[in-house]
C-alpha cells in the first residue's frame, strides 16, 4: 500500500477513536460491578417455580451486585426499588469498558500503520543514500580519468 493510502487509513482510525473517546466522556455515573440474578431458595414464602410453557407463573430472583474488592469477591443484595438505577449504572460501566477496549484496539492499529509509513519513508531515504553514493563514485571515477 502506498503512503497516501496509509495516511487515509490513519485518518479513518483517528475518527473512530475520537468517536469512542467521546462516548467514554459522556457516559456519566457508573458502577464497576456486575448485576446478577440468583434464584430464591425453595421453601421461602416468595418462592415460585420456574415459568414453564404450560403455566403463567414467573420465576422470581434476587438481584445481587458482584465485584472483586480487596482480593475477594464481594456480593451485595439489591432492593427492587434500587434495581433499575443499579442496572443503569452497571450498564454504563459495561459500555465504558467496551469503549475503552475499542480505543486501545484503535491505538494499536494506528501504531501499526504508522510503523508501515515509517518503513516506507525509511526505504526512500536508503534509496536516496545509495543514489548519492553512486553519484559520488561516478564523480571520482571521472576525475581520475
Amino acid at each position: 500500500m502506498n503512503r497516501q493510502g496509509l495516511m487515509n487509513t490513519i485518518s479513518q482510525l483517528r475518527q473512530k477513536r475520537q468517536f469512542a473517546e467521546r462516548r467514554c466522556e459522556t457516559i456519566g455515573k457508573m458502577l464497576s460491578a456486575c448485576l446478577i440474578f440468583r434464584p430464591r431458595a425453595k421453601g421461602t414464602r416468595d418462592f415460585q417455580p420456574m415459568k414453564t410453557i404450560s403455566s403463567d407463573v414467573e420465576y422470581k430472583n434476587y438481584a445481587y451486585l458482584t465485584c472483586y474488592y480487596k482480593r475477594k469477591n464481594w456480593y451485595r443484595y439489591v432492593r427492587k426499588q434500587e434495581q433499575d438505577e443499579i442496572e443503569k449504572l452497571t450498564e454504563n460501566y459495561r459500555v465504558f469498558s467496551q469503549s475503552i477496549a475499542e480505543v486501545r484496539s484503535l491505538n494499536k492499529s494506528i501504531v501499526e500503520v504508522l510503523e508501515k509509513i515509517g518503513q516506507i519513508q525509511k526505504e526512500g531515504v536508503e534509496k536516496y543514500v545509495r543514489e548519492q553514493k553512486n553519484i559520488i563514485k561516478r564523480n571520482r571515477n571521472k576525475k581520475r580519468t
